[in-house]
């Protein structure tokens, strides 16, 4: 079985197959997972601090 994700143009995709298209994701993972793309560095580390007791300095 093959499965692989890949954020384009902001977006997450995914696809079954090494030479197969790319099909974005659907939901709540897609969501999140597009808007941390569009975070700076230093937002990011910020929201990410909520979830990760390392982060959290």
């Amino acid at each position: 079985m093959y499965y692989e994700e890949k954020v384009i143009d902001g977006r997450l995709m995914y696809r079954i197959d090494p030479k197969g298209e790319w099909a974005p994701v659907k939901g709540a993972k897609a969501i999140a997972v597009s808007t941390l793309s569009l975070l700076t560095d230093d937002e990011r580390k910020e929201v990410l601090s909520f979830f990760c007791a390392c982060c959290n300095k």
